[in-house]
């Protein structure tokens, strides 16, 4: 809508913060009017409509696809705020004679300078962060039909990913998982039986649509990696992310994670070497456990919405990002990080005409 810069939710006051550019739609205002009791809302002034930051986030992209000097940002996003955009940067690499050249490639870049160049660029305010550029975490082990989420998919070319969410394309049973698995060719489970074959994908969204075999149970994996019991619980429905939402992840490398807090959403960021829009980041709330590993790329992202059992869709695990943390308990030697970046499942269920399960 013309004028919204974005908004925050804190699930445990029940409140929701609104920031708009320019005035209030009456709509709008009678929206908040009418809310449930116990939910409260305030609405802030912003500087920049969200189709403002939009497209100058698309701009940064545009300028690092083209090679444009000083474009050194590995992913762009706007504030929640309104305020502008923040991008990160792959902190310097020193220069000496074993380093790779594309370990360089940012040369001298500091965050002043990253920031002033992105600003020039998007015509909004920057603020640059040095971060590790995100990673692409392409690796419950025999799954068979009705297909879960969050089970160990054996990809196309002999790697390790997770099963996303099931559903129906007309009368077609599928299976989702991310596109940098693999687009063509056949997936099987971590045991060797064939779950189906690669029938459509999108690289923007990094989703590949499996035609399956059989049919989709409509639940996902919980619990450990190496549960025995394919403890699983019900999807019902799907959601749209908001920043402050807390949500789960699953991955057949390293089993759920909770607690996750959604940091950021409509991100356009650099994973191995693509560029890919409209991500959503979620960071872990505590140190107690890990957001995603290597091996959990495809994995469902899920919330809950009534505090039982049953749990919405949310998006599928597209990359880790963040810092490099401690894996604990996963199910081969891999890397795991604090945060990860997940593509929101509104957009892949209008691209490929999904039901879910």
């Amino acid at each position: 809508m013309p004028g919204y810069a974005g908004h925050t939710v804190d699930p445990r006051r029940g409140h929701l913060d609104l920031y708009w550019h320019g005035g209030i739609p009456d709509r709008v205002t009678s929206v908040l009017a009418a809310a449930p009791p116990g939910i409260t809302s305030a609405v802030h002034e912003a500087p920049y409509s969200l189709r403002e930051l939009r497209a100058g986030r698309d701009r940064l992209v545009g300028a690092v696809v083209r090679g444009e000097a000083g474009a050194v940002w590995t992913s762009a996003g706007p504030v929640v705020d309104g305020s502008g955009l923040t991008v990160t940067y792959t902190p310097d690499t020193p220069d000496t004679p074993d380093t790779p050249d594309g370990a360089r490639r940012h040369g001298a870049a500091i965050a002043g300078e990253v920031s002033a160049r992105a600003a020039e660029l998007a015509g909004v305010p920057v603020t640059a962060v040095a971060a590790a550029a995100s990673v692409a975490t392409a690796t419950r082990h025999s799954d068979a039909s009705p297909w879960s989420a969050g089970a160990e998919l054996t990809t196309p070319g002999n790697g390790w990913c997770t099963s996303g969410f099931g559903g129906w394309r007309g009368t077609t049973a599928v299976l989702l998982t991310a596109s940098h698995c693999g687009t063509s060719g056949t997936y099987r489970t971590g045991a060797g039986a064939v779950v189906g074959t690669a029938a459509d994908s999108d690289t923007g969204l990094d989703t590949t649509v499996v035609n399956v075999t059989g049919s989709p149970s409509g639940k996902y994996f919980d619990g450990g990696w190496d549960d025995g019991t394919g403890f699983a619980k019900r999807v019902v429905g799907a959601g749209r992310n908001n920043v402050g939402d807390l949500v789960c992840a699953s991955g057949a490398m390293s089993g759920v994670h909770c607690s996750l807090r959604i940091t950021a959403t409509d991100v356009a960021a650099e994973v191995n070497g693509q560029w890919r829009a409209d991500l959503d980041t979620a960071t872990r709330t505590d140190d107690s456990t890990v957001a995603v590993a290597k091996g959990d790329s495809g994995g469902p992202v899920v919330a809950s919405v009534n505090g039982d059992a049953d749990m919405q869709a949310r998006g599928i695990i597209s990359a880790g990002t963040g810092n490099p943390v401690v894996c604990g308990s996963v199910a081969a030697q891999t890397t795991c990080w604090d945060s990860l970046r997940f593509v929101p499942i509104g957009p892949i269920v209008s691209k490929f005409g999904l039901s879910l399960a």
